[in-house]
């Protein structure tokens, strides 16, 4: 649009300065034509009549010849005769005109555009031999209505019609781009989405070193640089673990292994055998309780190998509930349901559970202990409920991690366990906690019995 605009107006402006200097050629031909018929009569004095007879017979002739209407004045600016013979307008040769006598001889008057109708008037003084001024000549030049001729309308189309094509161009090529870079972009978005610090990430390649490439090339380093911040990361949260758990494994440890001391030494001094024989079983105990503490690290730090066969899980969890129907323990199920599972340690886990639900009743409450076996879906879904006082809210995210405890003894290890177990099942456990008690969901694949 601005380059039509400014086009546009370049046009008007040299239009416009053509008719100017075609006006003038006209004027100095129209001139040089009136000198040469009238150079006889010039310096001789003649009246306005005189002048009228000698120009009413020519100035049609001149007009002619020239294509443009003219009017002729005496010195003193009166109209001596004229020509309209394209014009047809008798305003612009009017019977007086003003003459410049501070007009230099030779010097043209300016031109004027008179408005409606357009017509640039070119005023031109005719000197004799002398430098006396004889004649004054008004050529009124009509300039067209429209002030860009067709050729240049032509131009301005064609110049349009580019600009249109290039403008549409422009949109497919900006498309093109956009989607390019954009398809890219979405590229690295999805690995970004797609990157875990606890697996390997894929680069990406480029083969162009643009800003693109930039982008890529850094995502590559920063690859590079979380994975091995991941390794560093996860070797020293081993370390920390494994510190935390021997710390709490020598703990446990020491906590027997004082009254065995004691208890030896007063077997040292004491002579009496009843006494030596309830020393002696005091002794078995404490070394009974330091085997556990062993086995149950044991089992946490190294799981046994697993035989997954199809099991009816209402069965086996019927089967360990109903040891606890004495402690307030209560079995609810919909029917045999079958899951993939190890036996022995389906047994071990809903022990886990129950025992740490009972547990977590309050001295001097009444245990009341639902175990639940249910059908959701293609899933098996069990749950253990208890009437304890819930898990605090700071020490929830620490239910399934080893060292977790809320009791006053025990290595907080069975949570962890069962975890681990539910996962090599294939299945997921979670929670849900309150003032009311606590409520451990296992939910476990559901196998048809075709499958087994």
């Amino acid at each position: 649009m601005l380059t039509g605009t400014f086009s546009l107006y370049h046009f008007k402006a040299e239009n416009k300065q053509y008719h100017f200097e075609r006006l003038e050629r006209k004027e100095s031909a129209i001139i040089s034509h009136i000198n040469y018929i009238t150079r006889d009569a010039q310096n001789s004095g003649l009246t306005n009549d005189e002048w009228r007879e000698i120009l009413a017979l020519r100035l049609p002739e001149i007009s002619s010849v020239h294509h443009l209407d003219l009017g002729v004045y005496s010195s003193k600016g009166e109209f001596l005769a004229g020509s309209l013979l394209y014009t047809n307008d008798p305003k612009t040769l009017p019977s007086t005109i003003t003459v410049d006598a501070a007009a230099k001889p030779g010097q043209a008057v300016p031109l004027h555009v008179v408005e409606r109708p357009p017509y640039l008037i070119g005023t031109r003084e005719l000197r004799n031999e002398n430098g006396e001024l004889e004649l004054i000549v008004r050529i009124p030049y009509e300039v067209s209505a429209n002030t860009i001729p067709e050729e240049d309308y032509d131009f301005l189309r064609q110049l349009a019609f580019i600009y249109i094509i290039l403008f549409l161009l422009g949109i497919v090529l900006a498309l093109f781009l956009s989607n390019y870079i954009s398809r890219n972009m979405r590229a690295v978005s999805e690995r970004l989405k797609e990157f875990r610090l606890n697996q390997s990430n894929e680069k990406l390649e480029w083969r162009f070193k643009d800003e693109i490439g930039e982008l890529i090339s850094e995502y590559n380093i920063m690859v590079e640089k979380l994975e091995k911040t991941a390794v560093e990361l996860a070797q020293s949260e081993r370390e920390s673990a494994w510190k935390e758990m021997a710390q709490q494994v020598a703990h446990e440890i020491k906590n027997p292994l004082t009254p065995m001391k004691l208890t030896l030494q007063m077997m040292q001094r004491e002579k009496d055998l009843n006494e030596l024989h309830e020393m002696a079983g005091n002794l078995l105990e404490e070394i009974e309780s330091l085997s556990h503490i062993a086995e149950a690290f044991s089992r946490f730090a190294q799981m046994p190998d697993m035989r997954l066969e199809g099991e009816d899980i209402t069965y086996l969890t019927n089967r360990a509930a109903s040891l606890y129907l004495d402690q307030g323990v209560r079995f609810v199920s919909t029917g045999p349901l079958h899951a993939r599972v190890d036996k022995e340690q389906w047994t071990r886990v809903v022990h886990n559970l129950i025992k740490n639900a009972i547990q977590s009743i309050p001295s001097g409450y009444e245990p009341e202990i639902a175990v639940t076996v249910a059908k959701a879906d293609d899933k098996v879904m069990i749950s253990v409920q208890d009437n304890g006082g819930g898990i605090p809210k700071e020490m929830q995210h620490k239910v399934f991690e080893p060292n977790f405890t809320t009791k006053s003894s025990g290595m907080g290890l069975g949570l962890a366990l069962v975890k681990n177990l539910v996962n090599s099942f294939g299945g997921a456990i979670g929670f849900d906690t309150s003032e009311k008690g606590t409520t451990f969901i296992i939910v476990l694949p559901l196998m048809n019995l075709k499958q087994k």
